[in-house]
């Protein structure tokens, strides 16, 4: 009779994997990191490990998964936002503080290089892309028809605004002073009215 596999402990090895394998590819980078070093750092045999990941290039989707998974997850907040604005703004705030740290920028390097050498991880970082793209579309076409925002929005075009200023946030923190949270929300509450304004009124 074929054992039954503990789902939960090969879920709990397989972050343990993955949070030793992101340490050193920001440590060393993806190409100096070898499949024995992530060994060692989960405290894993090669045979072990293997069982879990095939490759680095497996470990590394799996940690676009990961983001691809959280990102989806901070957005949905907005689906159930009685005002859309505030909360927008609550959610940028905290991508940007995740995206601004050193570290996540080290290993977003690493990962949007492996992406253009890799076909297979560059076409799921297109995916991941193309899917929070789509789902804050979604929610901010929700938030227009339910008359939170401004009718004249182009949903698409400013979800495609909001993402390229969370991207463009990622690593800024590690050589230009982050301003304070308050300075910070009060700036970014300034983007998304803006953003979001009845362009008519301008007219």
């Amino acid at each position: 009779m074929a054992r039954t596999r503990d789902e939960a402990a090969f879920a709990a090895r397989q972050q343990k994997i993955l949070r030793a394998a992101e340490a050193l590819f920001v440590e060393r980078g993806f190409h100096q990191t070898g499949m024995a070093a992530i060994c060692e750092a989960a405290g894993m045999s090669p045979g072990a490990l293997y069982r879990y990941f095939p490759s680095k290039a497996a470990i590394i989707q799996a940690i676009v998964q990961e983001e691809r998974a959280d990102a989806a997850a901070l957005f949905a907040r907005l689906g159930a936002a009685t005002d859309f604005r505030a909360a927008l703004v609550e959610v940028l705030v905290e991508a940007i503080a995740a995206v601004s740290e050193e570290s996540y920028a080290r290993l977003a390097l690493e990962i949007a290089a492996e992406g253009a050498r890799d076909a297979g991880t560059g076409a799921l970082l297109a995916e991941a892309e193309a899917e929070l793209h789509a789902q804050l579309t979604a929610l901010i076409q929700a938030a227009r028809g339910s008359g939170q925002i401004s009718t004249t929005v182009d949903p698409a075009a400013a979800a495609l605004v909001l993402l390229m200023l969370i991207d463009g946030a990622t690593g800024v923190g590690a050589g230009v002073p982050a301003p304070k949270p308050a300075v910070l929300r009060q700036t970014l509450a300034c983007i998304v009215d803006g953003l979001f304004a009845d362009d008519r009124s301008s007219s």
